[in-house]
């Protein structure tokens, strides 16, 4: 496959790459207080696992097994797979540490108290030197720690199993393209109108809405025009890495790549937190 990578200034390397080589950071999920033989504790005891069981899932997917409509392990471990994709990328972890720090902010005129009754002879006087001297390894070692909990939460997996699932599948020349940022959602997945839509391959896309409706009103759109809507979503939204068959994509790639970023799923969440505090604040003060 062709890999398309941004590098400094803008400028769009091209490499041909085997797909394992797609690209990705090695040691994302290295946990930097845990020793070196046990660092990736969640890439080895969640991450691998979890995208050996969507391989599986998604193979069942591809060949009309009528079992991923009723097995819910296999079910689940699509879900799951697809919830991981919109939040492993390495600016994931920065905004959840961000959040994780900010939750802690809020909370120590709370804990201040009872860290005095626990202080140890000689430990730093306040909780908030002492979350200090605590350093950013401890907040990275405890976002990485929340994040396999994350994927796997079970109200929004349950949503997730609960959609209707379909291919939207094109032909011609038209040809999904994918990125580091592959997933397109609302992320209201309750919503009677929200969608999650991955590429699968260059002719094949997953989809999974919730009424035959919106299923009807993708499946009608023109394949040529839907096809090229999806990737300029897909390559504007793209960190470091685009993915395409061949060189025929190089000027789209070129002309969209990263012009179109979209929330990512941390983001959303911290939003609705920030928002939730400020309207908790505003009714305080108005009562």
């Amino acid at each position: 496959m062709r890999r398309y990578r941004q590098v400094h200034g803008g400028k769009i390397d091209r490499k041909w790459v085997y797909p394992t080589q797609s690209g990705g950071e090695d040691y994302l999920y290295s946990d930097p207080t845990k020793p070196v033989g046990e660092a990736q504790w969640v890439e080895k005891n969640f991450m691998s696992p979890m995208d050996s069981l969507a391989h599986d899932a998604l193979t069942m997917i591809e060949a009309g097994d009528p079992r991923i409509n009723r097995e819910s392990k296999a079910r689940s471990a699509w879900s799951r797979f697809l919830m991981s994709l919109m939040m492993r990328m390495p600016n994931d972890i920065e905004t959840l540490k961000t959040s994780l720090n900010e939750e802690w902010l809020l909370r120590i005129p709370k804990l201040e108290q009872e860290y005095l009754k626990k202080k140890q002879p000689g430990g730093p006087a306040t909780f908030a030197e002492y979350l200090e001297s605590r350093g950013s390894k401890d907040f990275e070692s405890w976002a990485i720690s929340i994040a396999p909990k994350l994927i796997d939460h079970r109200l929004i997996g349950s949503m997730i199993n609960n959609m209707r699932w379909f291919f939207r599948q094109v032909s011609g020349h038209s040809e999904f393209l994918t990125s580091d940022r592959p997933i397109l959602t609302l992320y209201e997945f309750a919503s009677q109108d929200s969608y999650i839509m991955l590429p699968i391959g260059p002719r094949r896309l997953f989809v999974a809405v919730n009424n035959i409706e919106t299923q009807r009103l993708i499946e009608r759109r023109e394949s040529v025009e839907f096809v090229a809507g999806i990737n300029r979503l897909i390559v504007g939204a793209a960190k470091e890495f685009v993915f395409a068959c061949d060189d025929s994509h190089s000027e789209f790639v070129t002309e969209h790549f990263g012009k179109r970023p979209r929330t990512t799923m941390f983001e959303h969440l911290q939003r609705l937190r920030r928002k939730k505090r400020e309207e908790a604040s505003n009714a305080g003060r108005d009562s």
